[in-house]
């Protein structure tokens, strides 16, 4: 007999068996076992996350666009108070980018761009994303979620106005610009503009999209209601100023007669720093490699006042009584300070090896003294640098995580 055969018969016999053969260990005297448990009394989703407080000196908050997290250190002392992990897909990157901070330290603002790593050229790793952008509103006792609203691809940066009440993403959209080499108006990507108010875990209003300009990036709103925005077109050669009470564009301010023609930048302004007084907008253009500057007032370039730099400048801080600008420079990497008045370079920092690569950000803090984010090789961890004011000496340097991108601060007396 076939083994496939004897396998048959096998089962047949067993299925034959009467039911009592399987339960002949059983009797209706055996005892029942009944398991009792206290009920749980301790919370059922503990939140584990650390606490935040803010010290006396202030803190720094730096993103981690390749951590998905938030470091936060001590301004004094460059304690790290904690590191937060952000975002809303546990397993994809998220990218935090730019951050905000309310005046009073209850919340939290980032803009979540998903980059996309394997993207090549300059700023196409959050250039080049066709996944829905997020505005995120943490809470700032423990930087846990309350809030969202989903936004355009490509969040680029994201600004609060003083009193609170607008929160504003741009659109670094290189997708939507190469998909409309021809049409400008079609390549043209909007801001979206929030109110923190409205922003809730589910239900959020939509956000309120204005057509902007090409390669929208760099953003400052006038002080202190944010009524006027301005930001740097990368792909226009310009600075657009948008009224928000009218909901639309009211100037576009060419950076120069050198303008190129859409698509194909001269200038490229990146970054955009309004000055303490709000007098000023400094320019920071990554294909001319200088700072140009805006008077507010007029809305007008100052013809008669560009920065040549050495490297591709980037987030700019202005001196508190605006006589002074502190620019990072890329390619080469380096941090420089340039007296307004006479137009010259005051002190420089090179940085070499793994001093800070790729210096992105630099913000003054209160005495004078200024923090620049090192984004790093945005594979290892990145570094946040204390620099003396007027030499540009590392004073403290601070590894935080991953790609950090971007720097603000907020000192305990705002709360």
């Amino acid at each position: 007999m076939t083994w496939w055969a004897v396998a048959f018969t096998r089962a047949l016999w067993i299925r034959a068996l009467p039911l009592g053969v399987f339960l002949s260990g059983c009797s209706p005297s055996d005892p029942t076992v009944i398991f009792e448990y206290a009920p749980y009394e301790g919370e059922a989703f503990p939140n584990k996350r650390t606490p935040l407080t803010i010290p006396e000196g202030g803190a720094a908050f730096v993103t981690n666009s390749y951590s998905d997290t938030v470091s936060v250190l001590a301004i004094a002392t460059g304690d790290i108070l904690g590191t937060y992990p952000v975002g809303r897909d546990p397993v994809s990157l998220d990218g935090p980018h730019h951050i905000a901070v309310s005046p009073s330290g209850d919340a939290v603002y980032i803009g979540l761009s998903y980059p996309v790593v394997a993207a090549a050229g300059p700023h196409a790793s959050h250039g080049s994303s066709t996944r829905s952008g997020y505005a995120q509103k943490l809470d700032g006792g423990d930087m846990h979620v309350v809030g969202q609203v989903r936004v355009d691809y490509n969040p680029g940066d994201i600004v609060l106005s003083e009193d609170g009440k607008r929160l504003v993403t741009s659109h670094f959209d290189l997708k939507l610009a190469l998909a409309n080499p021809t049409n400008l108006e079609a390549a043209r990507a909007t801001v979206a503009v929030i109110d923190p108010s409205q922003m809730f875990l589910t239900g959020s209003p939509s956000a309120t999209r204005i057509k902007t300009c090409v390669l929208p990036h760099g953003m400052a709103l006038s002080r202190p209601d944010g009524a006027t925005l301005y930001v740097s077109c990368y792909g226009e050669d310009s600075v657009t100023i948008v009224d928000l009470n009218a909901g639309q564009v009211s100037k576009r301010i060419p950076l120069g007669a050198a303008a190129g023609d859409f698509g194909d930048p001269t200038y490229g302004p990146y970054s955009l720093t309004l000055s303490p007084s709000g007098a000023l907008l400094a320019v920071g253009s990554t294909v001319s490699n200088d700072v140009r500057f805006i008077e507010t007032s007029q809305g007008e370039l100052n013809s008669d006042l560009t920065l040549p730099m050495l490297g591709s400048p980037y987030f700019a801080a202005f001196s508190a009584d605006e006589k002074q600008i502190v620019v990072p420079l890329q390619s080469p990497d380096a941090v420089a300070i340039f007296d307004l008045a006479t137009k010259t370079e005051l002190a420089r920092r090179d940085f070499s090896g793994d001093e800070c690569p790729l210096p992105h950000q630099v913000a003054r803090d209160k005495s004078g003294d200024y923090l620049l984010v090192c984004e790093g090789d945005h594979e290892g961890p990145g570094k946040l640098l204390w620099l003396n004011s007027t030499s540009l000496d590392v004073k403290r340097s601070v590894e935080v995580e991953v790609y950090p991108d971007a720097v603000t601060l907020l000192y305990k007396e705002a709360q």
